[in-house]
């Protein structure tokens, strides 16, 4: 009878670690890794955290009501664990959200000086994108590296898009500046000769050309407008003060992991060489 209850809780044992491992499987496949469980970031008993953000291809992608996925979904599992959730909603609201307290964390804004003043901004930025004009190919020589010669020129961008300094001193020089509202919309009036030129970045435009089959009919333009970095905000309070102290902190100790470098190469996207 010993033996047997021996067995029984040896085998008990056994079946738990076994789901246990099993666990961790799933967990790492899921694109958490190992330091996933580790939650950087969380304290104690934290209050769930509201993650909020809009389409930024690879980085966080999805649509309203559905579950986002991404570079940043994975970034803020591995540093919060399961006391984070994400949720895709259009990217003006998702600014108010965090700006009125009623989110935590917006993801992947550039930081500008204008934002500057309604949200904090994290230390490093976690990706970067150039920006650049798109053209139909063969009209790569529209753009010179000098706004003035496009001051008649129709040309577009993403409306609630941040493109750079220089592009804020000279977009009232664009006479024929239309805003869209997203990439899809850009690439479609230029295909259709609407406008000459789309300003816009690779990581965005790439997936959408491959998509609409453009990808032989418009190219990039150089020299880029601007390098942009990406970053997480929080709200301008003593809440959020603490929160992007949390998240600076769990980021450079995340930085130094093989996890970092995993996640980048798994989602295909640069990591930024310098903490801007």
């Amino acid at each position: 009878m010993i033996e047997e209850r021996t067995a029984r809780i040896i085998g008990s044992v056994s079946n738990d670690a076994g789901r246990a491992m099993s666990t961790r499987r799933m967990w790492c496949r899921a694109g958490l890794g190992w330091m996933g469980s580790l939650a950087l970031a969380r304290p104690a008993h934290a209050a769930p955290l509201r993650a909020v953000g809009s389409q930024f291809a690879r980085l966080f992608e999805g649509s309203e009501g559905l579950a986002p996925k991404g570079l940043a979904v994975d970034l803020l599992g591995q540093l919060f664990g399961d006391n984070v959730r994400c949720e895709w909603v259009p990217w003006s609201r998702a600014q108010l959200m965090v700006e009125q307290g009623e989110a935590d964390i917006l993801i992947g804004p550039y930081r500008t000086p204008e934002r500057e003043t309604r949200m904090l901004f994290s230390v490093r930025s976690f990706y970067s994108d150039a920006m650049v004009w798109y053209v139909r190919r063969g009209d790569e020589s529209r753009w010179t590296g000098e706004y003035a010669d496009l001051a008649q020129t129709p040309v577009a961008a993403v409306r609630g898009w941040a493109y750079g300094s220089r592009f804020e001193r000279m977009k009232t020089g664009l006479g024929q500046l239309t805003w869209v509202q997203g990439v899809d919309a850009g690439l479609q009036m230029l295909t259709r000769r609407r406008v000459d030129l789309f300003a816009a970045n690779d990581r965005n435009c790439l997936p959408v050309l491959q998509r609409l089959n453009l990808a032989d009919a418009v190219t990039r333009c150089s020299p880029p407008l601007d390098v942009l970095h990406g970053h997480m905000a929080f709200a301008r309070s003593a809440g959020g003060e603490e929160l992007s102290r949390r998240y600076d902190q769990a980021f450079e100790q995340w930085l130094r992991t093989g996890a970092a470098t995993e996640l980048y190469r798994r989602w295909g996207v640069d990591r930024p060489v310098t903490a801007t």
